[in-house]
């Protein structure tokens, strides 16, 4: 397995050093959708592997209003299960996973992310496993915002990363590359 160290040498003379400009390649830019003030960023599932029956769901928000709204239902033509919000606490060496109503998403100019540590939406009852590198369509529903049809990647991680790592790499951050080392 290659070291922090070594990503991080290999990313710098990939990018020059970090003394060059970085041309973006299209797929590396966030993927945004837009509903009234709210901004949904960067939507991937992770892949389920064969045999999976549920695939989790993660994305950003963005919610520019001055209330508070709730993301209430999702559901998508792949799976015929009841769709679940869980929220995950970290507790000492465990994690405690719970079934909520609903995902509150707060007022503010702020960056809220789903994540496998916090909240996320799962889907179950997929008719076939969902595989790295296909979409799907899922439409999400707001108490406020309304609906909306967004399609998701399956990816092994979020695209964030990819973003987080080269940007750090350009500068020669390695203090922010080994930040991001839990991630990888």
């Amino acid at each position: 397995m290659i070291g922090l160290v070594h990503w991080a040498v290999l990313l710098l003379a990939l990018v020059g050093g970090g003394t060059s400009a970085i041309e973006l390649n299209p797929e590396d830019e966030a993927e945004v959708y837009q509903l009234g003030n709210i901004r949904i960023v960067d939507p991937w599932a992770k892949s389920s592997g064969t045999g999976a029956r549920a695939a989790k769901l993660f994305f950003e928000f963005q919610n520019d209003t001055n209330q508070s709204d709730k993301l209430v239902s999702a559901r998508s033509p792949i799976a015929s299960g009841a769709t679940k919000f869980q929220s995950v606490l970290v507790n000492g060496a465990g994690r405690s996973v719970a079934t909520i109503d609903a995902i509150e998403i707060p007022a503010s100019e702020k960056v809220f992310e789903l994540t496998e540590i916090g909240y996320y939406v799962e889907l179950n009852g997929l008719e076939q496993p969902v595989l790295m590198g296909t979409r799907f369509p899922v439409e999400l529903r707001f108490e406020r915002g309304g609906s909306i049809t967004i399609e998701f990647a399956v990816r092994f991680h979020s695209p964030k990363l990819a973003r987080r790592i080269r940007d750090a790499a350009a500068r020669g951050d390695i203090e922010a590359l080994k930040a991001l080392r839990p991630s990888l």
